[in-house]
């Protein structure tokens, strides 16, 4: 009896210990949330506002059918599995396939499919991965603009892209989410406090080469995948 209760009073104390460093860690963070500049608070501010107004104008312009929201709906299936699984980080540089979902969403979709997939794929990315956060929505900005982008300019086209305008609009979006990547982590290190010049910037070179590396390798896979998808759909709706 006294070896349970002995086991049952560590766990007690382990748990009462994990509980007081989450305290201590969600003060540390509204800590340095209070302590961020006027112009990181309009940054912040800028972001949130900028992302409810692209996600309430470009659903409002698009007519989701039934059929549209069940691609969307697998191909943020595909993206959050792609996120978890098919990701390397080496330190500052994050070598991943999850772009494609995003991609494909915007090639068949335009911009509302590409936002949908990105905005939805990322946020449940990062429940699943860090939880929500003071800082999420910096996260999910990148992958929403890459598929709003993407598919701004493939609706703009009329879905009819040449090989040289996927490679450009790929490339073209894979500097920008860059970019707002490397903005996300300079935020959140301010924030959450770890802060670390070479961490935030040392490796922004290799990012930007890294992305432009994967944006070429997409524009290779996307248009046969999205080729594919288009007659499976067109055979569907021929089928009802």
């Amino acid at each position: 009896f006294s070896f349970f209760t002995g086991s049952s009073r560590s766990a007690r104390r382990r748990s009462r210990g994990k509980i007081f460093l989450m305290k201590k860690e969600v003060l540390t963070m509204f800590s340095n949330i209070a302590e961020l500049s006027p112009a990181v608070w309009g940054i912040l501010i800028a972001t949130v506002v900028a992302l409810a107004v692209a996600v309430v104008l470009t659903c409002r312009s698009a007519s989701l059918s039934t059929r549209k929201m069940v691609t969307i709906a697998m191909l943020t299936a595909v993206y959050v599995v792609l996120s978890l699984v098919g990701t390397l980080n080496l330190w500052w540089i994050r070598i991943s396939v999850d772009s494609l979902p995003i991609i494909l969403g915007a090639l068949l979709y335009g911009p509302v499919g590409g936002l949908l997939v990105g905005l939805l794929g990322s946020f449940m990315n990062q429940l699943i991965t860090y939880g929500l956060t003071a800082t999420t929505v910096l996260w999910v900005l990148p992958a929403a603009a890459r598929g709003l982008m993407i598919g701004a300019y493939a609706k703009k086209c009329r879905f009819e892209l040449s090989r040289t305008q996927i490679i450009s609009v790929l490339c073209l979006t894979a500097i920008v989410v860059t970019a707002l990547n490397t903005g996300a982590m300079y935020l959140d290190s301010v924030i959450n406090g770890y802060y670390s010049y070479v961490y935030v910037f040392g490796g922004v070179i290799t990012r930007v080469i890294a992305g432009l590396a994967t944006a070429l390798v997409m524009s290779f896979v996307a248009p046969p995948v999205v080729s594919m998808l288009d007659r499976s759909l067109r055979t569907v709706r021929t089928a009802q």
